[in-house]
Order: C-alpha cells, then structure tokens, then sequence
C-alpha cells in the first residue's frame, strides 16, 4: 500500500469518526479505556505471578468493520503488569497461536536466558508453553511483545506494558498508562498481506491511530490536579510527535526511570520502542477542551507531510477543582557513566537491492552481522553512525545506556537520562556509553519493525 493512499485512507478513517479537525462539532469521541490489569496468581507480595495466552481474537478498530488480530489474553492492548522494585516475575506463557512466538521484555535488564530473542531461546511453538522467570531490577514503564516476526505479530495486536513502581514515585492526584499505537487496514478492515517497497522502506505507518487500542478517546480530568502519564509508543514505524495546545509537558521520566533533571517541551518526540513520563495540571472550567495530536514530522524519504492528526480530547471533569499543586523539579540522581572516546563504531545503511530496500549494519544484513565482544564489567563507549536518509530508532537489549553528544554536541549534564531506544538522526552521529553488567547475547537493532527483518540488527556478546 502506497504511502499516498495511507495518508488518504487515515484523512476517511478520521472524517469517518465524525466532522473534520477544522470544523464543528470535532471528531465524535469515544470512552477512555484503560489496560486491564493481569490476574497475580501468587499470594507473596514480593512475587508477581501471571498467565499470558498469545491467542487470535477479533477486534473493532473502524466502525462497521472487524478485523481478526492477535491478542495475549484476548485484549490489545495486552494485560498490564504491575509490580515494583525487586519482585520476581513468574509469567507462565502459552502460545495458542497457529504460528511460533516469543516473549521479549522491552527495557527490562533481564537474565540473558529471558531476554526472548532466537540468540537466547528456541522459540515457543503453536501448542506450546514457556515459564520466563527473573527480577525487576528497575522502575519505570516497560513493554513486552514478540522477538520474531515482529513486523507481523506486534503490529496485528501482540504487545502489553510493564509498570514497575519504585522508592522515589512523585505524588501525583492521577496517573494513566497512554499506549500509543497505529495499524493499517485495508477497506473491509483487515491486515493487508503485503507492502509495497516505499513501505518496506520507510516502515509501516497506519491509517488508524488508537490510543490504548482505540480511536479517539474522551479522557476526563481534574482542573488543579497534577496529572501523570506513562507514554510508550508500540507503532510498527510512526514517530509520535505529540502537542496539547495551551500546555507544556513536564517530562520527568524516560526509558529507564526518572530525570533527576525533569525538562518543559511544547511538543514530545517518542520513536517506536521508547517511552516518556510526563506530568502537567489541567487548566480551565468543566467541560473545556484540549486535543492531543500527533503534529507532522519528516524523519526522511517523503514523510512529514500529512496534516496533524487527532489523537484523544482531554475534558475538564465537573469535580470540584484542586489547588495547591506544583511540577515536580527534581528527583534523586542517577549514576553517571564516564565519557571519552569511542570504543567501537557501528554504522548504520540503507539502500535498494532488486528493486526492495535492505538495512545493514557495517555493511552486512543481520544474521550475518559480526557480533561485537565486551568483557562483562567494562563500560563501553560507542559511535552510532547513521548514514542514511532517515532518522533510525535505535534499541539496545538488556542495558540501559546513556547519550554523551549528539551531531558532535554534547548533551547537557542536566539532560542525563537511562535510556534503552534512541532517534538516530539521519545522517549523523550520536555517541552513548554503557556499562554491560550481564553476560550473554544481547540484541542491537533498529525499532522500525519492517528495518529488524531486512537487516538492521547485530549482536552484542557480554564475555564471562
């Protein structure tokens, strides 16, 4: 499906919930939905034990239609699991698919035998179980979803969240989990079965955006309160560029835990794979409205042209305001990791071969990438070089680590932030450093789904 007729099909999907942006009445709202919670199945408090079921469902994405997707207990998103800092996880999954799967725990700093790529596991077959089991060393928002077929399982329904809570949790009057998410469909509603070249190239942006897995949502909150929200974006290929008119988010969080340094932006970047946390105070009187959208951005190759879009109305609820409440300006400080120059250089390419786009790192297609070796306890300083003509999601498996200068600019100190993905401009280079704390066989790639399969993927071998 050409990038065109996306754009047009997403303008109809839009104008089908109701009038255009521009005009009045808005775009016709549905309920807020929030993730519903995975049954603990263990009394222990400092064990979280739960039962995931990757299974084939149905689900109404566009009034009038029903689209057949995969689930994990029948639900996209999936369940939420809740927890906090040093519990043990017990999942004990069960593919009922007709096709192998795994379960990858997106952020988590995982034992490399639960880490759910095919370096580490054979895969679970239809009819088959797998028990993951480790602890959650970290707080903050994490995700799971399959390491195989990724472009096909994640963006036909497979994925769910991880809150982790930790010691330093700001107080906060209410919080909600925005998981953000497009598919693509074709006129009667389903996945269509191929994608042309200018997609395989750019990856698959939908034409329904959906928020928590649905269209529009009318979220109500309080005037005066301070309101968290825990952001992820699980799109295939769309970068979210989110803008509330009137207001500033305060990002306080990001991939691997809070800012000491929290930071105010009028509009917030979130690539496929990454996550934000933010917070801000509902202004106005009941009833007033706020659009959340999802502003233009060109990361390459004809993108950045279509037309903000809608993505959820913020109301003002008819509770009696609250008073008295403050952003948050700080929060403990993280370690951080010494700089200098780089270790290693992994370079990152694009280009047309046989008439269809292929993604390498040095030069070679993933699996035939030569693996990087690290000693276990070293900290590692790297060059990401991105030569192409794209901004590239980069995500690293197993390790947090943090972002030193950018196009040769340093980052500021009171930018320092644990990350796991990271926008590569295209173009450009970006120097980050980790400390690698675990050994094993530890996943790099690109978080473009439609780049993971055609090669922008290597290894990382974490000796003993």
């Amino acid at each position: 499906m050409s990038r065109a007729l996306s754009a047009m099909m997403l303008a109809a999907v839009i104008a089908g919930c109701g009038s255009s942006a521009a005009t009045k009445p808005g775009p016709t709202p549905n309920p807020w939905v929030d993730l519903t919670p995975a049954k603990d199945e263990n009394p222990d408090p400092n064990i979280v034990e739960v039962s995931i079921e990757a299974r084939e469902a149905t689900k109404t994405y566009v009034t009038g239609t029903t689209t057949k997707i995969l689930s994990y207990n029948g639900t996209v998103p999936g369940p939420l699991l809740e927890a906090k800092v040093g519990d043990k996880l017990v999942v004990h999954f069960k593919n009922s698919l007709s096709m192998e799967t795994t379960l990858h725990w997106h952020g988590v700093r995982v034992p490399n035998a639960m880490d759910g790529t095919m370096a580490v596991q054979k895969a679970v077959g239809p009819g088959q179980s797998f028990e993951y089991t480790f602890t959650l060393p970290d707080a903050g928002l994490f995700w799971f979803h399959p390491h195989m077929m990724e472009e096909v399982q994640i963006q036909q329904g497979l994925f769910g969240v991880i809150r982790v809570r930790g010691p330093s949790e700001p107080k906060v009057d209410d919080e909600r989990i925005v998981v953000l998410d497009d598919v693509l469909l074709d006129k009667a509603g389903a996945f269509p079965a191929t994608i042309d070249s200018d997609t395989e190239m750019v990856g698959r942006e939908g034409n329904v955006l959906l928020v928590n897995g649905t269209t529009l949502p009318l979220p109500s909150w309080r005037a005066g309160a301070l309101e968290r929200l825990r952001i992820v974006n699980v799109a295939n290929a769309r970068f979210f560029n989110l803008a509330l008119p009137g207001y500033a988010f305060r990002v306080i969080g990001a991939d691997g835990g809070l800012l000491p340094k929290p930071y105010d932006t009028d509009k917030l970047l979130i690539v496929p794979g990454e996550r934000y946390d933010v917070v801000l105070i509902p202004r106005g009187k009941p009833g007033d409205e706020a659009v959340l959208t999802d502003e233009t951005y060109g990361r390459g190759h004809d993108t950045g042209k279509e037309p903000p879009m809608p993505l959820a109305t913020m109301r003002i609820s008819g509770d009696a305001p609250l008073a008295g409440r403050a952003l948050p300006a700080s929060f403990p400080d993280i370690e951080r990791l010494p700089g200098g120059n780089a270790n290693t250089t992994i370079t990152f390419d694009e280009k047309y071969v046989n008439g269809h786009p292929t993604f390498s790192v040095d030069g070679a297609l993933y699996p035939n990438v030569p693996p990087l070796a690290v000693t276990n306890g070293s900290v590692h300083v790297f060059d990401l070089v991105n030569n192409a003509e794209m901004d590239h999601p980069f995500h690293l498996h197993g390790f947090f680590f943090q972002v030193l200068s950018q196009g040769g600019v340093a980052v500021p100190p009171e930018r320092l932030a644990n990350k796991d993905t990271l926008k590569l401009p295209q173009k450009t280079t970006t120097r980050i450093v980790t400390r690698f704390d675990r050994p094993g066989a530890w996943m790099y790639h690109c978080h473009i789904l439609e780049h993971v399969s055609r090669g922008m993927m290597g290894e990382i071998d974490v000796a003993p």
